[in-house]
């Protein structure tokens, strides 16, 4: 099975304000926490359970621009982030890992759970796992709408295309990628998937989320 190459994705990353925007201006790590140990002994958010068969970055992977970032969410204006890996040599952007998406008038609730208003905001963190393709959105308690959510597509480019690992990169791996989805953690050891959008051709995989946790891609 062979992961498709993305053409040269050009698009800014990051960092949006409280001010009035329509799109994420560069973006920018995230303070207040300690550097992200980036190695198989310290995975991110958490380690992939039992049961659950996590995506997993390839041995060749380029690093991310970042694995954590903030942005402000302010109803009543679209916001959003995007990060993508470090560009290899001769590319001005690298290929696009993850792109977050909340339109405007989309927060229902905020941290309190109290009804958000217009022209409230949220510093929204974003902590992503270097070895899964998984990632944790904070802070807790943020709802979306229902009839306007939050998207989140994460682009699978860079996966270890040995999905079973085997060894071997045959038939069985091209099934089980035809399968990914998004899946988020609900406490516990507990995963349950979620209704997602994957096109093995770009190759992508996309939600909607309704509030804050630690999603991954998974089968």
């Amino acid at each position: 099975m062979t992961l498709c190459r993305w053409s040269l994705f050009a698009i800014v990353v990051g960092l949006v304000g409280c001010q009035d925007v329509t799109a994420p201006t560069p973006v920018q790590p995230a303070t207040g926490r300690a550097p992200f140990n980036m190695s198989a002994d310290n995975a991110g958010p958490s380690s992939a359970p039992v049961g659950v068969h996590m995506l997993r970055q390839a041995p060749w992977a380029p690093q991310l621009e970042t694995y954590e970032a903030s942005f402000w969410a302010v109803d009543g204006q679209p916001s959003g982030i995007t990060v993508n890996y470090l560009p290899a040599d001769g590319e001005l952007v690298g290929q696009p890992f993850l792109r977050f998406d909340i339109p405007k008038n989309a927060m229902a609730t905020g941290v309190s759970g109290t009804r958000v208003n217009r022209g409230d905001s949220v510093l929204v963190t974003v902590i992503i796992d270097p070895v899964t393709f998984s990632v944790e959105f904070d802070p807790s308690g943020v709802v979306f709408s229902n009839g306007t959510p939050a998207r989140l597509t994460i682009w699978y480019e860079n996966a270890d295309p040995d999905l079973n690992g085997d060894g071997s990169v045959d038939a069985a791996d091209q099934l089980l990628q035809q399968q990914l989805a998004v899946w988020f953690h609900a406490g516990q050891v507990r995963w349950v998937p979620m209704p997602s959008a994957n096109d093995p051709t770009l190759p992508s995989v996309s939600t909607a989320l309704y509030h804050f946790s630690e999603y991954a891609v998974s089968w």
